[in-house]
């Protein structure tokens, strides 16, 4: 409750979340610590919902450009309202995966916490959220929709997109090179079926030259224990450039 507080009176007390704030959309302030600090020009926000994450980013760099992917029909109405008279902030309504076509994703009823391309597992026993329709959505690689060369570095990379992150890296294979920084929300146990855990995409991410940086966000289970937390990871390109200044 007490940090609840405190994130209600940190959003209250700035003026650039207050247009969130009218259009019920509150940024995701828990990032925060996590973020503050970074040098960033480029934000590419994978599983943007309604804003709530962009609405941070663009209070952390006010001087950045983010692009936004939303597939949802919905969210990404919202996300549009939002930041419609904002030139540095670009909505794709898509999903970020392995291949370009259409799929069909699972909407849930809390919408923001728990739709997913994948099919629910434990879920909806751990957080109560359950399944409430189904909408055919639209994926592919990132370069398919934004051309690289509007990527400026230094680039932070965001991923949340429910039990769909491996895919959702591979997805954005060809612009790793020019991230800086990746930010995703990884589980430790099988939300959703078939999803990669968190070892998996720690692994993936060596592979394309990312290290860890920081574990943030923790949530733990009574029976499950530690269920999910989100990853900070650092290009080694970049920490190399760092240490040669």
């Amino acid at each position: 409750m007490l940090r609840k507080m405190r994130k209600l009176t940190e959003v209250l007390s700035n003026p650039r979340y207050w247009s969130g704030l009218r259009r019920g959309i509150a940024p995701t302030i828990e990032h925060k610590l996590a973020l503050q600090g970074l040098n960033v020009r480029t934000v590419l926000d994978v599983g943007a919902n309604s804003g709530q994450f962009s609405l941070l980013a663009r209070t952390l760099y006010p001087g950045a450009t983010i692009y936004a992917f939303e597939p949802l029909q919905r969210p990404a109405e919202r996300f549009r309202a939002l930041f419609a008279h904002q030139a540095n902030v670009h909505l794709f309504q898509v999903g970020i995966g392995e291949a370009l076509g259409d799929t069909k994703m699972f909407v849930a009823n809390d919408h923001h916490a728990s739709s997913s391309i994948l099919k629910a597992h434990k879920q909806s026993q751990i957080f109560g959220s359950r399944e409430t329709g189904e909408e055919t959505v639209r994926i592919g690689r990132l370069n398919d929709f934004l051309p690289l060369d509007r990527i400026c570095p230094p680039c932070l990379l965001k991923i949340d997109v429910q039990g769909y992150e491996l895919q959702a890296v591979n997805g954005c294979r060809e612009a790793l090179p020019l991230v800086d920084y990746l930010y995703v929300e990884c589980c430790y146990v099988e939300l959703y079926a078939r999803q990669a855990l968190a070892h998996e995409i720690i692994a993936r991410l060596r592979q394309f030259g990312f290290a860890l940086r920081g574990t943030f966000n923790q949530y733990y289970d009574p029976e499950e224990g530690p269920v999910v937390a989100d990853f900070l990871f650092q290009s080694l390109r970049s920490m190399t450039s760092v240490h040669k200044m």
